[in-house]
């Protein structure tokens, strides 16, 4: 669930999610992530502009949402006329809210207290970053931003307002706001002391299965090319808890011979010169092994490499605090800008807390608990 809304987040249209649809939108994360409701415009949205087509596809994606325990509710500025069709159709399960206003905030509060539903657990999703994105962003919610619904519209006007829609975005999107997307990037999941101050049972119960360790200055000091005895213990319990674990390091190859050897013996992979937050060199490692995004969790201690390239990904994102300041000058230069970052930018969607499941270097948690 989202922590809070920061600064001029609150105030600017940039979505937190892009997805081309409703269908496609990883509900699964969502409800991983502690989200219970779902709100969604209508126009553009769960069928064409002006229209009350509803589509089979479009009552089976709420038939699973309610079976899956989401609250399921439309928000549109529109007349109730137009839209009832959608209680009709789903005997009441999916509850409609019309003549909102939206980006005013006033009558969305209302459906929220309506619903029983607290901002910090609620998506909206639209296709309009001036109504549905401003007034979620307003709020605290986590907002998705689809492509205007044109699934079977043979009106050629029609069309031209849906693609007048997105093309009013693009132009938003890369003049102002391409600054404030990617500001959105370097914001982690979560913050962290370190890397053994992490819940990594929970990371477990959630479904992920892959773990992305950057090196220096999170595994080890800067460059230092061996495993510390803590480190490696915790790389052991990991793989015997089940994770996939990948050292992904933006080092030349040649400083890791030692560690690539050792690495083997532990059974744990290792990606050097991966050129983060470029994604390419990552993409191609995830796609040979086969893992989906929202089962993959990045850890790094840098905002602009390690939490950029995981963010682009869609993975779950972890920022712990460098393990010296002992860092080569470019590092130095990026550290200002990070400092200026972490003053603006927006929390993400973080797991609950669980402090007694921690896997500490101290930790009293014996080895069965952790292969249950």
């Amino acid at each position: 669930m989202l922590n809070r809304m920061t600064g001029l987040f609150k105030y600017i249209p940039i979505p937190q999610e892009h997805s081309p649809d409703i269908y496609s939108v990883d509900y699964e994360n969502l409800k991983k992530l502690g989200f219970t409701t779902i709100l969604m415009d209508y126009d553009f949205t769960v069928t064409g502009w002006r229209d009350d087509n509803i589509t089979d596809k479009t009552l089976k994606l709420f038939d699973k949402l309610i079976e899956e325990g989401f609250k399921v509710a439309i928000v549109t500025n529109a007349k109730r006329e137009k839209v009832k069709i959608i209680e009709e159709l789903t005997n009441g399960k999916v509850k409609v809210y019309t003549s909102m206003k939206k980006p005013n905030t006033k009558k969305l509060k209302e459906v929220l207290q309506e619903m029983d539903s607290k901002e910090s657990e609620t998506v909206i999703i639209g296709d309009l970053f001036i109504t549905d994105i401003s007034v979620g962003n307003k709020l605290g919610l986590y907002t998705i931003l689809i492509n205007p619904y044109t699934y079977g519209l043979e009106s050629k006007f029609k069309k031209f307002v849906a693609g007048f829609s997105k093309f009013a975005y693009n132009v938003f999107f890369y003049t102002i706001g391409w600054f404030f997307r990617f500001i959105d990037l370097a914001a982690p999941n979560e913050f962290r002391e370190n890397i053994f101050d992490i819940d990594y049972i929970q990371l477990k119960e959630k479904g992920y299965k892959m773990i992305i360790f950057d090196f220096d200055n999170t595994l080890n000091e800067y460059h230092k090319d061996f495993l510390t005895p803590e480190a490696t213990d915790l790389i052991i319990r990991l793989k015997e808890m089940g994770f996939y674990l990948l050292i992904a390091s933006n080092g030349r190859k040649s400083r890791f011979k030692s560690l690539e050897m050792d690495l083997d013996e532990l059974g744990v992979d290792l990606l050097t010169a991966a050129r983060k937050p470029l994604k390419f060199k990552i993409r191609k490692k995830i796609k040979y092994l086969g893992y989906k995004p929202s089962e993959i969790v990045m850890i790094g201690d840098q905002l602009f490499t390690d939490v950029v390239c995981g963010n682009a990904f869609k993975f779950y994102t972890i920022k712990v605090e460098p393990l010296t300041t002992n860092e080569g000058i470019w590092t130095r230069m990026i550290r200002f800008f990070e400092q200026i970052a972490l003053k603006g930018i927006r929390e993400k969607p973080t797991l609950s807390n669980n402090e007694e499941k921690k896997i500490g270097k101290d930790s009293s948690i014996t080895k069965n608990k952790l292969t249950k």
